[in-house]
């Protein structure tokens, strides 16, 4: 998960974070037993198919669209209840969401889909407890479920319980050893527990994967900030961020600053 600056607003972010963190989630899914309950008419599964690839496009209005269409042809689709919680989620529309996703719930109280999807809401509105009871509820049915450990470790960083996010990160990690929104989580929960030597040599070690520089090079510049490197921290974000934006950034990183030097839980300053 990136950190933030002032500049971003929380929906980005979490989007980014959880939904990207591969969000781990393919869309679409499996409900409980491993088929989707009440799929519907080949219709309705067409029209779900399209609204997931314009969800996946980003076009979430659209897919909102196309999947009220779906639960309206088949109210017992929990794919389509999910995908519309998913759609209405990402356009900030949460109390629908919730409601898309109670609907899923109901229907498969069991599928850790919807589980997670109801953590990764919870957590884009602040609310890490009711994220970590959700992120439990999904572990407690399949405990190897990646997006349920990555949002478990972000969620209890964001509570500064870092000690036990990176218990959770290492128990995925060596499921998933390779996961790099995994590993770029664990790299920043140590930056963040006061271990930013170890917390920037992870990093290091994943900025050479170009695909995924960006994410890193935000917290690496959170890490040089926090340690008083304020310029390499500038150098870090020079390319990616506007100048305006990178001095914004760096202000608020000045106030984390003070409360990391004294002690102080800042994961809800940097997550917010």
């Amino acid at each position: 998960m990136s950190c933030r600056g002032p500049a971003e607003g929380t929906s980005t972010v979490i989007r980014n974070a959880l939904l990207t963190v591969t969000l781990c989630l393919a869309v679409g899914g499996c409900a409980d037993g491993g088929f989707s309950i009440g799929a519907g008419s080949s219709s309705t599964r067409n029209t779900e198919k399209v609204a997931d690839a314009a969800l996946g496009v980003g076009d979430y209005t659209e897919a909102a669209r196309l999947y009220e269409r779906a639960v309206a042809t088949s109210p017992r689709s929990v794919d389509a209840w999910l995908g519309l919680g998913r759609a209405y989620g990402a356009t900030g529309q949460f109390i629908r969401a919730q409601n898309a996703l109670a609907a899923a719930q109901k229907l498969a109280p069991r599928n850790t889909e919807v589980l997670v999807e109801l953590g990764h809401l919870q957590l884009s509105q602040m609310h890490p407890r009711d994220a970590l009871a959700y992120y439990d509820k999904a572990l407690a049915v399949d405990g190897r479920n990646k997006a349920a450990l990555t949002g478990k470790g972000v969620a209890l960083d964001y509570l500064s319980r870092h000690g036990e996010a990176q218990q959770v990160y290492q128990q995925a990690l060596a499921l998933y050893p390779t996961d790099f929104p995994l590993l770029s989580d664990y790299a920043l929960s140590h930056v963040l527990s006061g271990n930013i030597g170890e917390g920037i040599r992870l990093m290091e070690q994943l900025l050479r994967d170009p695909t995924k520089g960006r994410t890193v090079r935000a917290n690496m510049a959170l890490a040089y900030a926090l340690d008083g490197r304020e310029a390499d921290a500038r150098a870090m974000m020079s390319g990616d961020v506007a100048p305006d934006e990178i001095n914004r950034t760096l202000a608020y990183y000045r106030q984390i600053r003070k409360d990391y030097l004294a002690g102080k839980p800042i994961g809800y300053l940097v997550f917010r």
